[in-house]
């Protein structure tokens, strides 16, 4: 016997309805799959001087920090984001006079905040050739990366956000 509509009918067009709502609440909430990793390298400097020219001899690519920000996807556009902070650190902080110390403190908060920025670009970079299923990721990935040069020309480096060592 053949189910009424209102029954039968009724519960399969509900059951499509709500295999649909699934299937576009999953693609909303698809993200790519972010990696984070933190290097540092090392300071032992006493002076506010000393520590600025530490961190020009030993710091990555010429820069007291650095965040590389790499985004990989697949012709099925799965996509991932690999980033990587470098942060200067110091051997031994006790060694620093109080204020000099507080100075390095909000120094190193400020810097990775400013870094942070950078690496949230890759993320966002990530995101926006997702919503583009892949079709132009070269081109998002070459204006993100204008935007970290952006960010370090707005912000002087961030020197403007207090990544300044007194």
């Amino acid at each position: 016997m053949k189910e009424p509509f209102l029954f039968g009918g009724l519960t399969k067009l509900l059951f499509a309805l709500t295999l649909s709502l699934s299937i576009a609440a999953m693609a909303v909430e698809a993200k790519p799959q972010v990696s984070i990793e933190h290097k540092t390298y090392s300071v032992d400097a006493t002076t506010a001087k000393d520590l600025v020219r530490q961190m020009d001899q030993r710091g990555p690519n010429e820069f007291w920090a650095y965040t590389d920000w790499y985004v990989n996807w697949t012709g099925s556009c799965d996509l991932s984001v690999r980033i990587t902070y470098t942060m200067p650190k110091h051997k031994n902080e006790a060694k620093l006079d109080p204020a000099l110390r507080k100075s390095w403190k909000s120094f190193t908060d400020a810097l990775k905040k400013h870094e942070e920025k950078h690496g949230a670009h890759g993320i966002q970079a990530a995101r926006e050739i997702e919503e583009t299923n892949c079709a132009d990721g070269n081109a998002v990935i070459k204006k993100w990366s204008n935007q970290d040069n952006v960010l370090d020309k707005r912000t002087d480096h961030g020197k403007k956000e207090g990544v300044v060592l007194k």
